[in-house]
């Protein structure tokens, strides 16, 4: 199944396109505090699991200010987002809010701030990831929840982040349970789209994506 991200709940600071492979960011309000607002985006359902790799997904990212601090946070989380949204849709229901950082929802795990990362509530301090991606550039982003419960980023098929909790003295991923996408748009992120055939990369690749990438609309 072609991975999509659901319509709620999500961010109010986010909204979908094409067919919900696409996620958009939503020009600030005035006096709004940005930390408050939610900009969470997950996926409709669990990401797949690939045997004997683990889970992956990878976005391309098509739109992005340089200028700010953090770009995006990109991850996973075993809690089913459906659970965040409480009767929402039902008689005298309303749209529920989300928390604006990522460590108000437990089992999560999410990189990409600035020199950090969350693990399950705990912010873990890591190298930045996206000290290769030059200015007005496309590029990908794929994360990947190993078997053994690490969590690796890859910035156009190279890696950017291993992270082996166990050095941390940190529980690993639960890769057993089932995982859904997690990207939070915080920071420079404006337009960013699923790559729906994506594969983890191959040890023996240099950082040069495969023709196409994956399955990709035209850019809006």
């Amino acid at each position: 199944m072609a991975v999509r991200f659901r319509d709620t709940p999500c961010g109010s600071k986010v909204h979908f396109a094409r067919s919900n492979s696409q996620v958009k960011m939503r020009h600030p309000e005035p006096g709004v505090i940005a930390r408050d607002t939610s900009k969470f985006a997950f996926s409709a359902e669990p990401i797949k699991k690939f045997a004997g790799k683990g889970h992956w997904f990878e976005l391309r990212v098509e739109d992005f200010s340089g200028a700010s601090l953090n770009l995006l946070g990109i991850g996973f989380t075993s809690t089913d987002p459906g659970t965040l949204a409480p009767a929402y849709g039902e008689e005298h229901a309303v749209e529920p809010e989300l928390p604006g950082v990522p460590d108000e929802i437990p089992k999560s795990y999410v990189a990409g701030y600035a020199r950090s990362c969350y693990w399950d509530g705990v912010r873990q301090e890591i190298e930045p990831i996206f000290k290769t991606v030059k200015p007005y550039t496309i590029f990908q982003i794929g994360v990947w929840a190993t078997l053994a419960g690490c969590f690796e980023v890859y910035i156009d098929r190279r890696l950017a982040l291993a992270f082996d909790p166990s050095l941390r003295g940190l529980d690993p991923i639960n890769t057993e349970m089932p995982l859904w996408a997690f990207v939070d748009c915080a920071g420079g992120l404006r337009k960013a789209t699923l790559l729906m055939d994506s594969v983890p990369p191959n040890p023996d690749e240099e950082g040069t994506p495969e023709p196409g990438g994956g399955e990709l609309g035209d850019f809006e």
